[in-house]
């Protein structure tokens, strides 16, 4: 009898052992087999679904940029609709932990106000293995925690908000980075996609119902094209280089620098997925007088709105974020040159409009692009963005910066 009851204590905390094990690790039991939980659109075989929510659907928002596509105005405007005023996003939540860090970094804590809305791209950042010199993982480094403490606080935030019947809304430019080429291709979204409440565990082992089937992916596509291409030297370097030496040596370093350029290949990546996917064609968005922060908050979230695209109630009208100016040399005919060749690599993302998961609103840029490739002959086509960014390097080598004053936002 005593043999029984210690074999049984040994076999308890043998049990105890592997489940504190798995939990540090934060690995599920299909993870620990290699069956990659991200594939799965449907989880209702490990499951039963989660009751709807007031009669709607419960849902996950990714807001995934691209970078220069309005990203930063998406987030702090809907950042102060979700925590202004309960009337403007009821039901949905910005779940991100709140670190008092008082001084670290700055004068205020580490997630202040007024950096809460960029809080998200740390947690992508990490995901991605980069982010340590973010003052977020600085503080956790000086904590003595690790990536995986950070990882942890946030999943553990997207499980209590999802458990308290919420929709979540993550948001973040850095999610541009599941289309570059620099990595292992769809690390970093299996990563975002393991996160998912439904997908990772709390420390009682605890699986919450949903799926990705309840995920939506908002994704911004820029034109004129070149103003994206533009914008994106404005955000990396312009104060160290100009336009053509960003073209003609940062653009071919042989680093992925143009993949925020890609909004067509980061949609296409969310979809190989089976992923829903939301397409902002932003110059049919300004065309007809809308915002953007405006067209996610009615459109894609569903806030009450009024006809012209407005949330209902809200007496501020939404900022714009880190908009510049700056000389860069070319002169109008290279620059629509340039417009051309990135409207031409376009082309190879035409198939994605027949996949019935995506959605693609406000459509005017892009339903040009698309009717024009038929008169791209195939020898002139270009079909990958390192020939594009070879033909952008070409043109750039011909800028005379002589009496040359060209700005572009």
């Amino acid at each position: 009898m005593r043999r029984c009851v210690i074999v049984s204590i040994l076999l308890t905390s043998l049990c105890r052992c592997q489940i504190s094990v798995s939990r540090h690790l934060r690995q599920s039991p299909l993870e620990l087999q290699g069956h990659d939980i991200s594939l799965d659109s449907d989880t209702t075989n490990l499951h039963k679904r989660r009751a709807d929510i007031e009669g709607k659907k419960q849902r996950v928002v990714l807001i995934a940029g691209p970078h220069k596509t309005s990203s930063s105005s998406e987030q702090h405007n809907i950042f102060r609709w979700v925590n202004d005023d309960e009337r403007f996003l009821p039901g949905w939540s910005w779940p991100a932990p709140t670190i008092d860090g008082r001084g670290f970094c700055t004068p205020k804590s580490v997630i202040s106000m007024d950096e809460r809305p960029k809080v998200f791209y740390t947690y992508i950042g990490v995901l991605n293995g980069h982010g340590k010199k973010k003052c977020l993982m600085k503080w956790y480094a000086h904590e003595g925690m690790t990536k995986k403490n950070l990882i942890n606080d946030f999943e553990q935030e997207f499980r209590n908000s999802w458990g308290n019947g919420n929709n979540l809304i993550i948001a973040s430019e850095a999610m541009d980075f599941v289309s570059s080429t620099d990595k292992e291709p769809n690390n970093l979204l299996n990563r975002i996609l393991q996160g998912m409440p439904w997908n990772s565990y709390d420390d009682s082992a605890t699986r919450l119902e949903g799926s990705n089937d309840d995920i939506t992916v908002v994704v911004n596509f820029r034109a004129p094209r070149v103003d994206h291409l533009l914008s994106l030297w404005h955000q990396c370097c312009m104060k160290t280089m100009t336009f053509q030496e960003y073209l003609t040596i940062h653009v071919r370093s042989g680093i992925d620098v143009l993949h925020s350029l890609d909004s067509l290949r980061l949609a296409e990546v969310f979809l190989e997925k089976n992923l829903q996917v939301t397409l902002l064609d932003m110059s049919g968005i300004l065309s007809r007088g809308y915002d953007t922060s405006n067209i996610v908050a009615c459109d894609v979230l569903n806030a009450d709105c009024t006809s012209n695209k407005t949330v209902v109630g809200d007496p501020i009208y939404p900022s714009m974020n880190n908009v510049k100016q700056h000389s860069h040399g070319g002169t109008d005919a290279q620059l629509e040159e340039m417009e051309n060749i990135i409207r031409n690599y376009d082309c190879n993302f035409q198939d994605i409009v027949h996949n019935k998961k995506l959605k693609i609103l406000y459509a005017q840029e892009l339903d040009k692009i698309f009717s024009n490739c038929a008169n791209i002959s195939p020898d002139e086509r270009i079909t990958s963005i390192e020939v594009m960014s070879e033909r952008l390097s070409k043109v750039a080598q011909n800028f005379d910066h002589a009496g040359l004053d060209g700005t572009r936002d």
